[in-house]
Parts: C-alpha cells; structure tokens; sequence
C-alpha cells in the first residue's frame, strides 16, 4: 500500500536532514532552495491536479516523469560528491566554498576552495561572509586562500634543489685598486705578499672567481705584482686575474676605477656579484654619490659591496696616515662592507676576513621564481634522506632572488640543500 507523502515542518527537516534544507517563501508554496548540494531535488508545486498521461513510459528514454501525486523526486546518483555545508572546503571539488550553503547574515568563517586533502605544507585557508538581510543568508566567495600552486605540480610550495640543475651558484668579481704614491711602500708590500691568500681562500671554496687589479705593475718599490697562482709568471695575467697597469695616485682611486672600466669590463661576468677593495692612506676627490651614480649604470653592478682598507682614525693613532678616506668609508657603510686600518702592521688578517666575507656572501643560489620572503625555508637533505632545517645562517635578497647561506652551515659531501617557498603571485 502507498504510504500517503506527509510534509514537515521546516524545523525538523533542519534537524533530520540539513542538506535537504529549503526555505518557503510567502504564501503560494513555492520553495526558495539555499543548498546547491539538492539542485537535482526539484520541489514541485501541488495544484490537486494531475498531470496529463503522455502515455510515454520511463526507462529507455532516461527521462523521470514528474509524479502524478505531485511530490518530490528522489535523487539520482551521479556519482559527483556534494558540498558538505558541515566543512570549511570545497567538498566537491569545482572550485567553491560553500556555495549555496546556509548561513547566519554578519557571521564570518574560515574557507578553502579546494577539498581537505589539498590543504597542507604553505596552504591558508581564507574567510568567508554570510551574506543577506534575512533569517537565512548565502556565503560569499572565499577570499585570501593561499592555494596550490599548479606551476608547482600543485603543491602548495616551491620546492628547489639548490644543489641540482634548477640553481645556479653566482661567480664572483674583485676589483681592487691600490694606491702607489709615495706614502705607501709598505702597504704596496703587504698587497704582494696577501694576495694570494685572499686567492686560497677563495679557490678553497670552490668559487668561480675573477680578479681586477689596478694599479702600477712591476717588482719595484711602490708597484704591485702578483705571483702565482693567481698571477702568472713574472707579474703576467692569468685566466683569473686582470691586471691593469695603470698609476694610482694618492686621491684619485675611484677616478681610476671608472676610467679604467672599459679596459676590464669585460673580465667581468654580468651574473657576477661585485666587490670593490679600496687600498689608500688618502681621502678621495670622487664623492661617493658620484661613484654610485656611475657604477650601478654598468652592466651586472646594480648591486655591490665596498671593502675599503683606509685610513678611518687620526693620524695620532696612524703617524703615517694622509687623511682619513671618508668617501671610501661611506660607501663602504651604504653597501654593507668591511673596513680595516690601512696603517695595520699585519695584514693578513685583513685579507683572511675579506675572503671569508666575499666567499660567505658567494655561497648563494638565484631562486626560480619571485619568493615571498617570508616563506622561505632552508633544509639539509643527507644522502639518507634525513632532513634538517636551517633557521640561522642564511639570508635572502628579494631585488636578486638570492638566497646566500653561511660556508659553516654548507651540507657535507653526499647532501643536498633544498629550499622551499610561496610565490608572490600565489600568496595574495
């Protein structure tokens, strides 16, 4: 016997059933539908009459007659998942949140527009706000998700092997100049017998590193030549030095530097980082402002460091000093550089803290793709797979995409470095 279909009250459908929820509107019985999730659940309008017999059966057409007491017709499975209005995701998986899900006006929640299994690593979920000026509102789109990344084979990070083909290590360019005038034979001899530790150092840590050197060549007093195996024989060039011969007097150091630049600019490497070394016991007559105005216009020498070995005290603490390099020391600060006493007595020290300094700042690794900075993790990868993350001893330059990592911090042989990140564009 057909059981006769019974109507119920709104608030027990609620209770039993909440994603068969409909909300009616004024008197004529229509239903107004606020989940999306029943869209295959027409509610139909029962007049008392019946519908006209086609007399066209059900079956080999596919098409579901309405029923002629006028109720409501069971769902069909399709076989597609439905929102679960219970959820902050996008349950089935067509790129919305909620949609069509009842909500209170005003009230806020929390929202991902993919399904839970796709929220994990750097994904965030968004807000949505339930929209309307009645007893019921609709959610609004979700807003502000940071959502896998489909460049990144939808993950929801970068993932970067610094030490595989994706990276690339930068090379490193030096141009020194020293000072050959008459005060300063005993700084000329200290650059001989430093240069090739500075060299070492260097070669040590296996950096692809070029030399300019530019000052008077020649064994004599006050002229500078560099022996190998940076130099090559009898004061020659070699694949990694460029000498230029050039005189270098007491206040014009950074003159000597730009009109000399088209006799070495092309011993630089354009995706090179750049280090200018200044050896002078004198002020400079080129401002600073003028020689940054000048440098940054060259090819790859956007960014730099100044080291300066200058005079920076009184000549009561250096008798021999002429005057305290004060342009030289104010590059040097703009560009994070380093500084020593030009009138030390043992420079090797000097020249050990300027290797180390350009070799740590060399241990770097341009990043794909624009990183949002705070994002970015550094991990070790064994030869095991044992993984361990870096939270000191690196730092990122956004304006380069460059990530730098302390030599100490550097995996042993058989490790790998990974770094993981957000795009800027994936992380509104």
């Amino acid at each position: 016997m057909r059981l006769p279909w019974i109507a119920l009250p709104l608030g027990l459908l609620g209770a039993c059933a909440p994603e068969e929820l409909t909300q009616t509107t004024g008197d004529s019985g229509t239903g107004n539908r606020v989940d999306a999730r029943v869209t295959d659940r027409p509610v139909v309008r029962d007049t008392g009459v019946a519908p006209r017999d086609t007399g066209v059966a059900p079956g080999d057409t596919g098409v579901i007659p309405t029923p002629r007491d006028g109720g409501v017709i069971g769902p069909t499975d399709t076989g597609v998942a439905r929102e679960n209005c219970a959820t902050p995701f996008d349950d089935n998986d067509d790129g919305v949140a909620n949609e069509n899900c009842p909500c209170t006006p005003g009230t806020e929640q929390m929202c991902f527009e993919r399904p839970e299994d796709a929220f994990r690593g750097m994904c965030r979920m968004g807000r949505q706000r339930c929209e309307g000026s009645g007893e019921f509102g609709m959610w609004s789109a979700c807003g502000g998700s940071w959502l896998p990344i489909a460049e990144a084979m939808n993950r929801c990070e970068v993932a970067q092997d610094l030490m595989g083909m994706t990276a690339t290590r930068a090379p490193v360019d030096i141009i020194l100049f020293v000072d050959t005038s008459g005060s300063m034979t005993e700084e000329t001899i200290a650059v001989n017998e430093n240069m090739n530790r500075l060299a070492s150092i260097l070669g040590a840590s296996g950096l692809d590193y070029h030399v300019i050197m530019v000052a008077r060549r020649g064994t004599a007093r006050l002229q500078v030549c560099i022996p190998a195996p940076l130099g090559g024989a009898a004061c020659a060039d070699s694949p990694r030095l460029r000498h230029i011969n050039q005189t270098v007097n007491s206040t014009d150091g950074l003159a000597r530097l730009m009109s000399t630049q088209p006799m070495w600019q092309s011993f630089t490497r354009p995706d090179a980082l750049k280090f200018f070394v200044a050896v002078t016991d004198d002020e400079s007559s080129v401002t600073a402002d003028a020689f940054n105005t000048a440098v940054i216009r060259w090819p790859g020498f956007s960014t730099y460091v100044f080291h300066s070995i200058v005079g920076y005290e009184s000549r009561t603490d250096c008798p021999t000093l002429a005057r305290r390099g004060g342009q030289y020391l104010t590059l040097t600060s703009r560009t994070r550089g380093l500084a020593a006493r030009v009138c030390s007595t043992d420079w090797t020290p000097i020249f050990t803290t300027f290797a180390r300094d350009i070799t740590s700042r060399a241990n770097a690794w341009t990043i794909d793709a624009d990183a949002r900075p705070d994002t970015l993790q550094v991990w070790i990868v064994a030869a095991d797979g044992t993984r361990t993350q870096l939270t000191t001893g690196w730092s990122y330059d956004p304006t380069a995409r460059r990530l730098t990592i302390d030599p100490a911090q550097l995996p042993p042989a058989g490790s790998r470095v990974e770094v993981l990140y957000r795009t800027r564009a994936s992380s509104p």
